[in-house]
């Protein structure tokens, strides 16, 4: 077994749920001190600076980061969420897939990269929040020296993301009138418009399609309304899930709900627009050779690379999209081991210094 695979079970092996991951954060920073890297806690965060050799560009400097928090449990185990068990090629437990597998691929490298080779910083920030926002990278971010690239660990199958879609979430708020459900036309059925408003909302057309992060989509998630069997409506609210392409950022996605409904819309959350870096970056562009598959896509969801969207970036890390936030979560050991092999060739490639196994 790897040190890369005994670190993610042992990290595995500490619950971690957004909000309480104080205790992982100092397993890391005990892992790194015993490892000859120097890291500070800033809150529950952990933060290493490694400083370019003598006669580096000051203004180069490559981010590697990732989060050791995790989404409660939830039903349906079938076995012990924090035993990180290695089975069958796989470490089990919650988090070994999001995103503990790319915080020990990336803890490998800082143990084994030579410093006194680097041709710029190599700083790596392994947070907490990211699953739900708050005190993680969006707190660091703005304190951070001097970068010029970032990798964001994510579950990816170590395929290269430069870009992914924003998030919108709002609400369409139905206003009726209730009466006695045994004589509906004294009053306004609530559901009733909610209903005309969902299906106006599905007759929406967003047809052009990025190429790298495909198309926009707008679509109600859940409907809220009534209070008993025999009471007619007089308030009904639909949730929305938007996902935002450039063409269709948030506020043209908000502009075209209410064009299409007639109930009152709020929104609670467009801050995360859509994020691209260009393929010819040359994060991108090393990313993509470091890559085991070479592929370049667009991330399906929303991570942390928006916090530090004023530089060039990818989203890339070990692990399947599918096993997130699931039941018996699990990441294949093979996808563990050649995230350190794919992090060390993109820190080559991008600072000059090598970077060796770590026993």
């Amino acid at each position: 077994m790897t040190e890369a695979v005994r670190l993610l079970a042992a990290l595995v092996r500490i619950p971690s749920v957004s909000g309480e991951e104080a205790a992982v954060r100092d397993a890391v920073l005990a892992w790194l001190a015993a490892h000859g890297v120097e890291a500070r806690a800033v809150g529950r965060n952990v933060l290493v600076i490694l400083e370019g050799a003598p006669g580096a560009d000051p203004g180069k400097g490559l981010l590697l980061c990732s989060h050791y928090d995790t989404v409660p449990v939830g039903p349906g185990w079938t076995r012990d969420p924090f035993d990180g068990a290695v089975e069958d090629g796989k470490v089990f437990g919650r988090g070994s897939n999001d995103a503990k597998a790319s915080i020990a691929a990336m803890m490998c490298v800082l143990a084994g990269v030579d410093r006194r080779r680097l041709e710029g910083r190599l700083v790596a920030a392994l947070v907490c929040d990211e699953e739900t926002g708050g005190e993680g990278l969006e707190a660091l971010a703005p304190s951070l020296p001097a970068l010029s690239a970032a990798v964001v660990g994510e579950p990816t199958e170590l395929d290269a993301c430069p870009g992914q879609r924003g998030l919108l979430r709002a609400y369409v708020h139905e206003t009726g009138r209730a009466c006695h459900a045994s004589r509906p036309w004294e009053g306004v059925n609530a559901l009733e418009a909610a209903a005309r408003d969902v299906l106006a909302i599905g007759r929406l057309s967003m047809p052009e399609e990025h190429p790298l992060l495909g198309r926009a989509t707008l679509v109600p998630t859940m409907i809220a309304g009534g209070t008993k069997p025999n009471v007619l409506p007089g308030a009904a609210t639909i949730t929305l899930d938007g996902r935002s392409t450039p063409a269709y950022d948030n506020d043209r996605l908000v502009a075209m709900l209410a064009s299409a409904c007639e109930g009152r819309i709020e929104v609670k959350s467009k801050r995360f627009q859509p994020i691209v870096t260009p393929e010819t970056a040359e994060v991108v562009r090393i990313a993509r050779a470091a890559s085991p598959a070479g592929r370049v896509r667009g991330f399906g969801g929303v991570s942390d690379l928006f916090h530090v969207r004023g530089i060039p970036g990818v989203v890339m890390g070990p692990g399947t999209s599918g096993a997130s936030h699931a039941p018996d979560e699990w990441v294949a050991t093979a996808q563990v081991e050649a995230a350190v092999v794919a992090y060390g060739r993109i820190v080559t490639g991008l600072l000059g210094a090598p970077v060796k196994e770590v026993p």
